[in-house]
């Protein structure tokens, strides 16, 4: 079951559900200790709406053990479960799942840490994941999730918040599901990414565990949208103005915030709003898509942005990109703003491109002519 690459190197294991599993070299105790707290802290909810709407949704969702939360980036995922979990003051375990967790002696400490938080008066600390666990990570994890629960008081929530950041192959997958499959009914999960669950929790998807918030559950509604706005200070917007704010948006948290931002500085001249906002969404783009993609997945976006839908040929041919079907897969698997048809992908958001990207190559025009 266990195999050894080296004394001092990476220990490979298949004790896990019959998948290889990297165990790091390094020992917990070898962990920086100057990390920040913040991996254990709950987001403060300042200056929220309360989205009545979701909250009975979740309510009715914890009659399953684990809760799937996926939407983009900037639907206001992490923000509705930190102001759900305070509404209905439900005590929690919130941890910020980063890739550091690929290693999962890293994620058995910090996890020890949270259950300390959230149990002070346990003396006895959650045990550190050293080389002499490495036989047996499958009895170890049961055990250790097991010493976690009994800690928690009845109607606990523990939250895995940016879940996607551990890559798809990292043992920490198996660790996490052999942790659900022994959920007690006083306990439950709630689980916030930008992607679906990983092919390791299909176990659990099948036996009817798991219950799901998504992107078009998650979206602004029209009346959620016009009380967001006065909440952010504008009490006065025509309808006209409204409606296209909630239009342009279609829902997005994050488009709302960074327009209605915008509406607030133009004051009551609301013409011409959209092309700052379009600047703003963009370097919101920049920041939380452009930067955490690969070089020939941002060539592939930045190439593409203008337009509303493609095939997979029409990709290839205008980006030169042979993957682009992974890409598009890819972009579509991972809530990255792209919808699926049955012909084509379209981008739901209208990326804006300010100058300084390219435009278009002289060849768009016969793509589409040819595409009817």
């Amino acid at each position: 079951m266990i195999s050894k690459k080296s004394i001092s190197g990476e220990t490979v294991s298949d004790d896990l559900g019959g998948n290889k599993v990297t165990i790091p070299p390094r020992a917990p105790e070898e962990i920086r200790g100057d990390v920040s707290i913040a991996k254990i802290t709950p987001p403060k909810c300042v200056s929220l709406l309360p989205r009545e709407r979701l909250y009975r949704q979740l309510d009715a969702s914890a009659e399953y053990p684990i809760t799937w939360v996926s939407a983009p980036a900037g639907s206001g995922k992490t923000t509705l479960i930190s102001a759900y979990l305070a509404d209905r003051k439900i005590p929690r375990i919130w941890y910020r799942v980063d890739h550091g967790d690929a290693d999962i002696a890293t994620f058995f400490y910090y996890m020890g840490l949270a259950a300390k938080k959230a149990a002070p008066h346990k003396r006895t600390p959650l045990p550190l994941f050293t080389h002499e666990y490495m036989l047996g990570i499958v009895t170890f994890t049961m055990r250790y999730f097991e010493s976690l629960y009994n800690r928690l008081k009845s109607s606990f929530v523990i939250v895995f918040d940016n879940y996607q950041h551990v890559p798809a192959q990292s043992g920490f997958h198996e660790v996490i599901r052999e942790g659900l499959a022994i959920l007690p009914e006083e306990v439950r999960v709630i689980i916030v990414s930008r992607e679906p669950p990983p092919p390791q929790f299909g176990r659990l998807r099948a036996k009817g565990r798991i219950s799901f918030l998504e992107e078009n559950d998650i979206r602004f509604t029209h009346n959620e949208t016009k009380k967001m706005v006065h909440l952010k200070g504008i009490e006065k917007l025509s309808d006209t103005i409204l409606d296209q704010l909630h239009a342009k948006t279609q829902g997005w948290a994050a488009g709302l915030v960074l327009m209605t931002e915008c509406l607030k500085r133009m004051g009551d001249n609301s013409q011409g709003f959209s092309e700052p906002a379009s600047e703003e969404t963009f370097d919101y783009f920049a920041t939380e898509v452009l930067e955490k993609t690969d070089r020939e997945t941002n060539e592939f976006l930045l190439k593409t942005a203008l337009l509303p839908g493609m095939t997979v040929a029409t990709a290839e041919r205008l980006t030169g990109i042979g993957r682009s079907g992974q890409i598009l897969a890819h972009l579509h698997r991972n809530n990255y703003f792209t919808q699926k048809h049955h012909h084509a992908m379209s981008c739901r958001t209208g990326l804006p491109v300010p100058s300084p990207f390219p435009c278009l190559p002289p060849f768009v025009p016969p793509l589409f002519i040819r595409k009817g």
